[in-house]
């Protein structure tokens, strides 16, 4: 089993079986995602494309992934299926909080609560898109992986999260500004209690960027883009507050492999 990070919050995850689970794609136009990454054959094995909300950096990429083969599936919430891809896109899935995606052999994917905004359309009229999630990824060995998605704390997370699905793994949106940061991010691994967890929603220095032009643009278009770089050693700090869970750090490209 891999989870391997590839930039800002995009997520792939290769099940024990082999099945490819991409989580929250923006590929083209993120200055974080590794160039190797940036071809489109790299992406012909993914059978599951997750989006957990419509903000350009979380589904830019979705769409493009799928028409990546002819068996890849995409799960959305509920009205963010209505508004975008009902009578369009024939394997597009809706899953609206408690829901379970039910076509994918030995491999169970939940839709699960956050708390965030959802609607899309930065660049041009704005559109409001269903409403945020997380998602709770159980592979075929049982190893469950909770990606929060953006959000703030949630209650969810200490009396759902942890007592009923258990996670081993917990991929943490941990960037404030727009979520939650270093030191909420922390009461939040602690509260879902997986023994992993994996910062996500931050960027690298400029010179640790893949596409450091590209970076420099994105903080000239939107300047809070700053106060999200290197947030990911804040959080390690602020984990040590809570004893027995292990900070991962994943730059981008990097994977962990699991147990």
């Amino acid at each position: 089993m891999e989870i391997r990070m590839l930039g800002h919050s995009m997520v792939r995850i290769v099940s024990e079986n082999g099945k490819v689970i991409v989580v929250d794609p923006w590929i083209q136009g993120n200055p974080t995602c590794p160039a190797e990454w940036q071809d489109e054959e790299r992406w012909r094995d993914v059978d599951i494309v997750l989006c957990t909300h419509a903000h350009f950096d979380h589904s830019l990429g979705f769409e493009q992934l799928l028409t990546a083969n002819d068996r890849v599936m995409g799960v959305v919430q509920y009205e963010y299926f209505l508004k975008e891809f009902a009578g369009k896109k024939s394997n597009v899935f809706p899953l609206n909080f408690g829901g379970t995606y039910p076509l994918l052999d030995d491999i169970s994917i939940t839709l699960v609560p956050a708390n965030h905004s959802a609607g899309f359309g930065e660049d041009r009229a704005f559109s409001q898109a269903g409403l945020p999630a997380g998602f709770v990824i159980r592979l075929e060995n049982g190893f469950t992986i909770y990606v929060s998605g953006d959000t703030s704390y949630v209650s969810e997370m200490e009396t759902l999260i942890r007592p009923l699905y258990r996670p081993d793994v917990a991929v943490l949106s941990i960037g404030g500004v727009f979520t939650m940061g270093p030191e909420e991010g922390a009461y939040a691994a602690r509260a879902i209690g997986a023994k992993y967890a994996i910062p996500c929603h931050w960027f690298p220095k400029l010179e640790a960027a893949a596409d450091r032009k590209g970076m420099e643009d994105l903080i000239a278009a939107f300047p809070p883009t700053t106060f999200l770089i290197e947030r990911h050693r804040d959080f390690v700090r602020e984990l040590k507050s809570y004893p027995g869970i292990e900070a991962v750090v994943l730059q981008p490209g990097e994977a962990f492999q699991g147990l």
